[in-house]
């Protein structure tokens, strides 16, 4: 019995935009330019709160979300930036990779209060 042959899935490219007027991550698929996710945060000069991941109607069960999620996770890594996670999607997609969490604030589930010289946690 032979394998079933392995049919290339043409997925369109994720492009995200840090828009910063908006203190939101913006994603659109390569073929159509309407907003299919988003993750708003709370900046800082250090570090990036991550409140709220949302995919817009018509575009969930794609993975949007997580290949958001790894975007934000490699742009504050390139910034230097360090992560606060309050998002619920964001915590439980650092469950599942831990290879992430060498750009986290403080160890994820952590309710130690930030050590002294450390930037206060946004409310």
């Amino acid at each position: 019995m032979s394998k079933p042959e392995q049919v290339p899935v043409d997925r369109p490219s994720l492009h995200v935009q840090d828009v910063r007027a908006r203190s939101r991550y913006e994603a659109r698929l390569s073929a159509d330019p309407e907003l299919a996710a988003l993750l708003d945060y709370r900046p800082s000069e250090t570090w990036i709160a991550l409140l709220h991941t949302e995919v817009q109607g018509g575009f969930e069960g794609q993975g949007l979300a997580s290949q958001l999620a790894r975007w934000v996770f490699d742009d504050a890594r390139s910034r230097g930036l360090k992560i606060l996670p309050k998002c619920p999607f964001i915590v439980r997609w650092l469950e599942r990779h831990p290879e992430q969490h060498d750009v986290l604030l403080r160890p994820l589930g952590s309710s130690a209060p930030p050590a002294a010289g450390s930037p206060l946690e946004p409310a």
